[in-house]
Formats: structure tokens, sequence, C-alpha cells
């Protein structure tokens, strides 16, 4: 679902909330998921508190983008807000974490600065959220 220049994604996860909280805010871990089809990711910083630093690489043979930011908001287990300034202006995303019957399910809300970004945005969150959902299968 979009709107205009923001973008939601539902994902549910057969995990308990705090085991997806951990995969967010561990670096090793956030490092395995949290990167785009076809490429690496580096994390060379993850401060998740109000403030904290944010900073990731992602390459490939062609291509590596950095994402810098901070955390705006962090209630540990429930919500994380991240904060990133673009050339483009700010991208904002929220991630809220509820428990529900199958496990936890993670809302992830993008703010993008440009409404022609969404379409890109969906189809690289798929993508990021499947790896995700095969790192938490992992026993």
């Amino acid at each position: 679902m979009s709107n205009d220049n923001q973008l939601t994604v539902r994902r549910t996860f057969n995990a308990p909330r705090e085991r997806v909280w951990r995969a967010f805010t561990d670096p090793d871990e956030l490092a395995q998921w949290f990167v785009p089809e076809g490429m690496e990711a580096e994390v060379h910083a993850l401060d998740p508190v109000p403030g904290g630093e944010m900073s990731v690489s992602w390459a490939s043979e062609e291509h590596q983008m950095d994402n810098e930011g901070t955390f705006e908001e962090v209630v540990e287990n429930e919500r994380i807000v991240t904060v990133e300034e673009t050339p483009q202006g700010v991208n904002r995303v929220t991630y809220e974490f509820h428990d529900v019957d199958e496990g936890t399910e993670v809302v992830l809300t993008h703010e993008l600065p440009d409404a022609q970004m969404v379409d890109g945005a969906s189809e690289g969150w798929a993508g990021i959220l499947n790896n995700l959902k095969e790192v938490l299968a992992e026993p």
C-alpha cells in the first residue's frame, strides 16, 4: 500500500518479537538480511538509541550504495524510526513490531522524498524482507 511519497509494508514472521528485534539491532544479523538482491552488506555503525548512528554499505561488482542516518526513535521490541538525509531529500523509515498468532508482524512505513521512488522502494523492501524471513528461519 502506498500514499504519494509513502510506502507501507506489513509482513508476518514466524518468530517471537524479541528475536525479530534482535535481527534489526544486531550488526552481524543486520548484515545478513538488510541488503538488496545481488549485493552484500557491510555494517559500519549501528547504535540503536535515539540520536545513534546507522551506517550500512551495499556493494556488488558494479555498484556501491551507502546508507547513513540516525535513529530518531527507539522503543525496545516495539518501534524503530530511522532518518537518512539524501541528495533527493529525507528518507524516514518506521518499523513497528506487533505480536500476532503467527509470530511477529512488522509494519514498515517508508517516507520518501519523491513519490516516483515508491515503486522501486516497494520492490527493494520485498527482497530485503524475504532475506529477513530466511535469516529468522535459521536455527
